[in-house]
C-alpha cells in the first residue's frame, strides 16, 4: 500500500481563531498545520503540556500597550520553549448592525483593543460604556444581534459573525504592532540571526540586577529587553525576563550563561529562535 502521508502538525491559539499562525510556524516545518482554537492563553500552555498540540501561538508585547503578562507568568510554572515569535500589524474596526453611531450604546472589545482606540472611542462615542471581554472574537459573537451594541475587532470576527465594518482602522496608532511567540518543546538549532530569551533571579540585596546584568556586557551581548515580575516565591521578590541577541550554542552567549550560573539563583534558558519578520497587515 503507499505510505500513509504525515499528520500535519497541530497548533493551539487563543481566539480570536485568526491568530497569525502560518508565517510563524514556516520557520520551522514545512508543511501545512491544523488550528485549534482556544479561549484563553493558559489554554494554549495547557494543550502543549499535555502533548495535544505541536506549537502554541500567545501574543507577548503590543507595541503601545506593552508587555502581556500573563503570557509570562506562565513561564514560571512551565517548562516548555519558545522556539519562534512573528510580528504582526494589527488594525482595529468598528463592528455594528447600528445604523448610525448615534444607536450605539455600548462597545465590548479585548481590553487591550479598547486601549488601542481610546482617542478614536473617546472623539467618536464619548459616554458610550466600554466592556472589556476575553477576546475580540467573544465581543463579535456578542453583539451580533444587539443593534445598539458594537464590537471592536478584526475583519475575520466581521466575516464570521456577519456583522457590518462601521469604521475602519480605528487604532490610534497606524503602527500598532504585536509580538506573538511561538511555543513548544524544543529548541531549534543557531539560524544565523537569533535571539534567546531567558528567566533570572538571583538573591535579594543591592546589585541584584547588575550582578545578573554584568556578564552580558563583559561578554559583549546586546540586551534587547528587560521585564520583571513577581516570582510567586516571596512578597516583593521578582524574576527577570531578558532579551539577548544571538543563540545559546554560541560561544558568546554560552560563556555569559556560565557566569550567570555563578551569581544567579535561577538562570533558565527559555529558548533561542529566529528574530521576527513583521508579517503580513491583517484587520
Amino acid at each position: 500500500p503507499p505510505p500513509a502521508h504525515p499528520q500535519p502538525p497541530t497548533l493551539a491559539v487563543p481566539r480570536p481563531a485568526r491568530t497569525p499562525t502560518h508565517p510563524a510556524l514556516h520557520r520551522h516545518c514545512a508543511h501545512s498545520v491544523q488550528t485549534m482554537s482556544l479561549p484563553a492563553i493558559d489554554d494554549v500552555f495547557d494543550q502543549e503540556h499535555s502533548g495535544d498540540a505541536d506549537f502554541g501561538v500567545v501574543p507577548v508585547e503590543n507595541s503601545t500597550q506593552g508587555i502581556v503578562s500573563h503570557t509570562l507568568d506562565n513561564f514560571l510554572l512551565s517548562d516548555l520553549k519558545i522556539c519562534g515569535e512573528i510580528e504582526l500589524r494589527v488594525h482595529q474596526n468598528l463592528l455594528t448592525a447600528a445604523k448610525s453611531l448615534g444607536q450605539i450604546e455600548r462597545v465590548y472589545s479585548h481590553e487591550q483593543s479598547l486601549s488601542q482606540c481610546k482617542n478614536w472611542l473617546r472623539t467618536h462615542l464619548p459616554g458610550v460604556e466600554l466592556i472589556a471581554v476575553g477576546s475580540n472574537s467573544e465581543a463579535a459573537r456578542r453583539v451580533r444581534n444587539t443593534p445598539e451594541s458594537a464590537a471592536i475587532a478584526g475583519r475575520s470576527a466581521a466575516e464570521i459573525y456577519g456583522l457590518p465594518v462601521m469604521f475602519a482602522d480605528i487604532e490610534d496608532h497606524p503602527d500598532n504592532t504585536t509580538r506573538f511567540l511561538v511555543i513548544g518543546r524544543q529548541i531549534f538549532a543557531p539560524s544565523g540571526n537569533d535571539k534567546t530569551t531567558l528567566l533570572l533571579s538571583g538573591p535579594e540585596g543591592p546589585g541584584l540586577l547588575h550582578s545578573l546584568l554584568e556578564p552580558f556586557r563583559v561578554h559583549g551581548l546586546n540586551m534587547t529587553r528587560i521585564e520583571s515580575r513577581p516570582s510567586r516565591q516571596g512578597k516583593w521578590a521578582y524574576v527577570f525576563f531578558v532579551d539577548v541577541e544571538g543563540h545559546a550554542e554560541d560561544a558568546g552567549l554560552a560563556a555569559a550563561l556560565e557566569d550567570l550560573a555563578k551569581v544567579s539563583k535561577l538562570s533558565r534558558v527559555l529558548g533561542s529562535y529566529p528574530r521576527a519578520v513583521l508579517a503580513k497587515t491583517t484587520s
